[in-house]
């Protein structure tokens, strides 16, 4: 079915045709027969005796006679409509099959790039059996990661973010066996993007508030699976929504972390100011904010105190830090930038103090991380998947992801000899040129602005392209001097793509003249007798050109 997955329940009806003509030619167990749970349907053929004296025929080239059964879906669904057919060839008794060659291997993925915990479906059909079988009997697959399976069709999850070389290897009716290995890139699935509002936005002491997560999303094609909430008075809860109540005034940074369907975990920060009963706006409040809120070691961290208020007509005047490692920092501006040196959770306290002298004091826990390049993740797209030969490719990284950090550089190694290293943007083309068609490796680097790396490489197969055609007609040949004449290069033809450029050389020293597609007339007179040879150079879409020449005989 469309979804990779098995039809069961579908009604098809088998027939038999000899040259083409339906007729019987031997027996079949079943004339209708029914799908299984597996999406398979079996009835068995028998062959009819040897024909009289031993004499056969020739079937595909081949000594015997031929018979094809054809499969018929009958049901009313359109997508089913498409009849399935086989060739068997029936040969006398010792008769020595001609030599077979090898099958040829060939496979697609889906999606591309592959991603952790996705589904990835592996697609064999593009495989051939190979010079003097009829079919591919079995189809083998190595995942790379310790896992196999067979079918013409297999879906795949991979688990850990790596390279995998996946091998594909098929077997034909004669015994023959061939492989293929494409390297498989799988990058990780982003993390889910965190986020809540709450309700009352102004609470008082004992109001109960409502926060709301349910403006959390996780990657595309995954789901949110957990919600955790730490309301920054020592109270907890789980679920997209909870409630909750303080008992004293102050503000209070309220953080929830949701976690997906792949483990992945995300973190959001939002301050919470709570008012005294009845309001009044009669006490400094001290509140802050900070970002990134997932630093790592030698990240700088914005601290940001502008969510803290003094009493109606008065002002804050100091904002003192403490970093809780011994470093505090005094300012009368409401934001500093810091850099922590080790990992480890860190008691962040602002204390402020208004005109009045008057003080308030917050607290909230920061997390930083080692700067690992593990963290780090390099992935990019291709766009098209599969390129001919002097085709334009896309390559996009912005599937790379730097937590707590952001990526500055791309290094590119195409797989052909060509480099780019310190690439600013994500996004880079690359044509491949390529006379029998060839398998790429293609290498991406990223770099962040903490100094890590991390690389990860992808596999393109490129087709070779065919060149063009040049051919010509001279509306009057032999011709005399100056009478016009009429060349017309329609009959060329464009191998891969289609013709884009028309290039004339008339053989008289004359300024060479090109025109594009879809002209390919053009006149030219010439001013003395001769024999004159004349060049077309037709150009294609992907960058191949072909000549031709005729000669001209001018009285």
């Amino acid at each position: 079915g469309p979804d990779g997955k098995p039809i069961s329940g579908l009604p098809l009806r088998l027939d038999m045709f000899v040259g083409g003509v339906p007729q019987d030619y031997g027996t079949l167990s079943a004339r209708s027969v029914v799908t299984n749970s597996d999406g398979v349907a079996t009835a068995v053929y028998t062959a009819p005796p040897s024909p009289a004296g031993g004499v056969f025929g020739s079937c595909s080239g081949l000594p015997g006679n031929c018979v094809t059964i054809k499969a018929t879906p009958t049901s009313t669904n359109f997508t089913t409509a498409n009849p399935e057919q086989v060739l068997i060839r029936l040969v006398p008794t010792g008769v020595i099959l001609p030599p077979a060659g090898l099958p040829v291997a060939s496979f697609s993925a889906s999606p591309t790039p592959a991603q952790m915990n996705v589904p990835v479906t592996f697609d064999a059909s593009s495989s051939t059996a190979g010079a003097g079988a009829t079919q591919i009997t079995s189809y083998t697959w190595s995942f790379g990661d310790g896992t196999s399976s067979t079918g013409r069709t297999v879906n795949h999850t991979f688990t850990s973010q790596q390279s995998f070389n996946v091998t594909l290897t098929v077997t034909n009716d004669r015994g023959l066996s061939a492989s293929t290995t494409t390297v498989v890139g799988v990058g990780t699935v982003s993390t889910p993007n965190p986020n809540f509002v709450f309700s009352p936005t102004s609470p008082q002491v004992g109001q109960t508030i409502v926060f709301n997560g349910d403006q959390s999303t996780a990657a595309v094609g995954h789901s949110l699976t957990a919600f955790a909430w730490n309301f920054g008075d020592g109270a907890t809860a789980t679920g997209s929504i909870a409630s909750h109540a303080y008992s004293i005034a102050g503000a209070y940074n309220v953080v929830l972390t949701v976690t997906d369907d792949t483990g992945q975990k995300a973190t959001k920060a939002s301050t919470v100011t709570v008012t005294g009963a009845g309001g009044g706006g009669s006490a400094t409040i001290a509140a802050f904010t900070f970002s990134p809120t997932a630093p790592v070691v030698n990240q700088q961290i914005v601290f940001n105190g502008s969510g803290s208020s003094a009493p109606t007509g008065h002002t804050i005047t100091k904002y003192f830090w403490d970093f809780g490692n011994l470093d505090t920092i005094t300012s009368t501006t409401p934001a500093v930038p810091y850099k922590y040196t080790s990992t480890g959770t860190f008691t962040v306290t602002l204390t402020v103090t208004d005109d009045t002298g008057q003080t308030a004091r917050f607290s909230a826990p920061v997390t930083v991380a080692s700067a690992s390049s593990a963290d780090l993740k390099a992935a990019f797209s291709i766009s098209p998947t599969d390129p001919t030969s002097g085709q334009l490719v896309t390559f996009n990284a912005n599937l790379s992801v730097a937590p707590g950090s952001s990526i500055t550089s791309y290094d590119w190694d195409f797989g052909d000899g060509t480099i780019v290293n310190g690439q600013t943007s994500n996004v880079i083309n690359h044509t491949y040129f390529t006379t029998t068609g060839n398998s790429y490796n293609i290498r991406l680097t990223v770099h962040d602005a903490i100094g890590r790396t991390a690389t990860t490489v992808n596999s393109l197969t490129v087709k070779s392209a065919a060149d063009p055609v040049a051919n010509f007609t001279i509306s009057q040949s032999p011709t005399t001097i100056n009478t016009s004449v009429t060349f017309d290069g329609t009959a060329s033809t464009p191998g891969t793509g289609a013709l884009t450029r028309y290039t004339w050389d008339f053989g008289d020293r004359s300024p060479i003249v090109s025109t594009t597609a879809p002209t390919s007339m053009i006149s030219h007179s010439y001013s003395a007798a001769g024999s004159y040879v004349i060049t077309l150079t037709v150009t294609n879409s992907v960058g191949h050109t072909g000549s031709t020449t005729h000669t001209l005989l001018v009285q």
